[in-house]
């Protein structure tokens, strides 16, 4: 044990002695790292990139001087993403991973003395960050609710509107479709929000490509709005950091104030950009993983002792009705990692991705054997 002298006092512990209070009670976010033959807990593609689309990248990677720093405001990658989003280049933020995303526009926007509203449950960095960044979070549950025969979330907009004020602006988190519960608000609340808010709305469309449901394309009218997106889902690209957001240049220039000088790296820079050039790739990519999905959906769906909730990403939240631990470690048994989630109304469930058709039948098969028991 490492004991330093502070003055006449004897320091055992530094980090739970000099540590901020919020951050002490803070839970970090910590990935299982499980070694399992099939991993569906992170939401991840199943697929690798081609490696046509690799060799493109090697290529150009040749060519360049890594031993200088590369283009801190990811110029090139910026115009390919203008012309997939359908917005100016100045309308575009480039970041390591939708997380950088989030953290920055905490930094920006929030921090001492500000509040951050989030409809819970939500991805968990949004309330990790804000807290870092010093801002008092307020967690607000969503509703679960029974509709034409479905059990669906969705927002509690007078229970949000409550906190809302405007001696000082906020923020407010929104992610769409949601992560961990798998589908879309209604599009009616949101915007009942959205023109209610005094501050800034971060719109979370990390999972955009599989619905097709944006606001990128409402900004001129909420210029408020910031919508978050990454490469790590449809894109196959979790493993290289790449995210971006979309919003009025004005909160675009806020943003690059407190990135990090060179966020980007350039491997990462030239591989979005190749993979942009892709694009057929990527849709017939999504297709399949919407197509097995549903395949999914379906065959839980016939189990007796499970609760599949509607989605519209490539992940399903299942409720059990046998303790959930026990069907996540008798999944573990059998090389197959899930996820488990903490928080209200989440104590019995699990989440897991979609996987390659061969993958989701081991999973079903799994399920189906652990249920029965």
């Amino acid at each position: 044990m490492d004991i330093s002298k502070h003055g006449e006092e004897i320091i055992i512990n530094p980090g739970l002695e000099f540590a901020r209070q919020d951050i002490l009670n803070l839970e970090p976010y910590k990935p299982s790292k499980e070694k399992c033959s099939i991993k569906l807990d992170a939401n991840e593609s199943p697929y690798d990139i081609p490696l046509e689309v690799k060799e493109r990248i090697w290529q150009r990677l040749k060519r360049e001087k890594i031993n200088f720093y590369y283009d801190p405001s990811c110029d090139e990658l910026r115009e390919e993403l203008s012309k997939y989003v359908g917005v100016s280049t100045e309308q575009i933020f480039v970041g390591s991973g939708s997380d950088e995303i989030i953290s920055d526009l905490l930094f920006a926007f929030a921090g001492p003395g500000r509040d951050v509203i989030i409809p819970v449950p939500a991805f968990s960095s949004y309330e990790i960050f804000a807290t870092v960044c010093g801002a008092r979070v307020i967690k607000v549950p969503l509703l679960l609710e029974q509709k034409e025969g479905f059990w669906r979330w969705d927002l509690d907009v007078e229970a949000m509107k409550k906190h809302f004020s405007k001696e000082q602006p906020q923020m407010m988190f929104l992610c769409y479709p949601n992560n961990p519960t798998g589908d879309y608000f209604s599009e009616e609340k949101i915007l009942d929000l959205i023109e209610s808010f005094y501050g800034i709305v971060a719109v979370d469309e990390a999972y955009f490509e599989f619905g097709r449901k944006t606001f990128a394309n409402r900004l001129s009218k909420y210029p408020h709005v910031a919508v978050i997106r990454t490469f790590s889902k449809v894109f196959s690209m979790a493993g290289l950091r790449v995210g971006y957001a979309i919003a009025h240049e004005s909160i675009i220039n806020q943003l690059y104030k407190v990135k990090l000088p060179y966020n980007v790296t350039l491997f990462s820079q030239i591989a979005a950009v190749e993979i942009l050039k892709s694009l057929e790739w990527v849709w017939n990519l999504r297709d399949e993983l919407v197509k097995s999905r549903n395949e999914l959906k379906a065959e839980l769906g016939k189990m007796p002792g499970i609760r599949v909730y509607p989605s519209s990403t490539n992940f399903l939240l299942c409720e059990f009705e046998k303790p959930r631990d026990v069907v996540y470690e008798k999944l573990l048994e059998k090389g197959i990692l899930t996820r488990k989630l903490n928080g209200e109304k989440l104590e019995n469930v699990l989440r897991f991705c979609v996987g390659s058709p061969e993958q989701n039948k081991v999973l079903v098969d799994a399920l189906s054997q652990i249920l029965a028991e």
